[in-house]
């Protein structure tokens, strides 16, 4: 295979207003976007738009041109995605649209909306109840009120403050059972459309009930004249389910 030229084209600028400064920030993202960097080299500006010349070497031209298609459709490595965006920001910062497009065949790799992608809803942040989970792994602080760190497998809760009695409780479960607080938390919506929670004033908490199904199933047989006592119980249960799902 030959080597591939490509063109970066910014509708804003030409090459006399096209600032270096700015230039660079370009070149910088889109080598990020085409890896490979020690086979990927600037050619020229051309006239008209600002144009951006580059060419990809023969030996890593098939490798950029699989990534470049990967990022088209959104499934390329986490450095390729960041460096799109990244070109879609500075594009939207220059009221610009762009476009990456393979020199010989004249067809479009990549557009870029920039000044003209959707712009993100914007909602203020609000306070609801709710409730958070995990165990406890920090509790602490030095004004009147204390705070807390909750852990749930892989994520953590943080900016849990309360009040320094509450605090004292929770401080004897630490690295224990799971709790559940109960309270009040602010949420934020972020650029990519998640729901932050920036803090959260406990109220009360519980403790969860981390006994196995097979105990709790002993635990409720262990009742007189429960209807679980019987052998064929389980079955039951699951014959119940499986009408339900049926239903569904």
């Amino acid at each position: 295979m030959n080597s591939i030229e490509y063109v970066f084209q910014i509708d804003a600028f030409t090459p006399d207003t096209l600032p270096m400064a700015r230039l660079a920030e370009y070149l910088t993202a889109l080598a990020k976007m085409l890896g490979h960097p020690e086979h990927t080299h600037f050619v020229r500006v051309d006239e008209g738009s600002a144009k951006l010349v580059h060419k990809v070497d023969a030996v890593d031209a098939p490798k950029v041109e699989n990534r470049l298609n990967n990022v088209r459709i959104g499934s390329a490595p986490k450095d390729a995605m960041a460096a799109k965006q990244a070109l879609e920001t500075l594009l939207a910062n220059d009221n610009a649209v762009g476009s990456l497009t393979e020199t010989i065949s004249g067809r479009v790799i990549i557009p870029f909306a920039g000044r003209d992608r959707a712009k993100p809803l914007s909602f203020p942040p609000f306070r609801e109840d709710t409730t958070v989970e995990g165990q406890v792994v920090a509790v602490g602080g030095r004004d009147s009120t204390a705070h807390a760190t909750l852990q749930d497998g892989d994520t953590f809760h943080v900016n849990l403050s309360m009040k320094r009695d509450i605090a004292r409780d929770l401080a004897k479960l630490l690295y224990g059972p799971l709790v559940k607080l109960h309270g009040n938390g602010r949420f934020e919506r972020q650029p990519d459309g998640v729901w932050r929670m920036l803090d959260f004033r406990v109220e009360r908490f519980e403790l969860l009930d981390e006994r196995s199904i097979a105990d709790t199933l002993s635990r409720v047989r262990s009742v007189p004249d429960n209807g679980l006592m019987l052998e064929s119980a389980p079955r039951d249960i699951m014959a119940l389910r499986h009408d339900e799902s049926e239903d569904q």
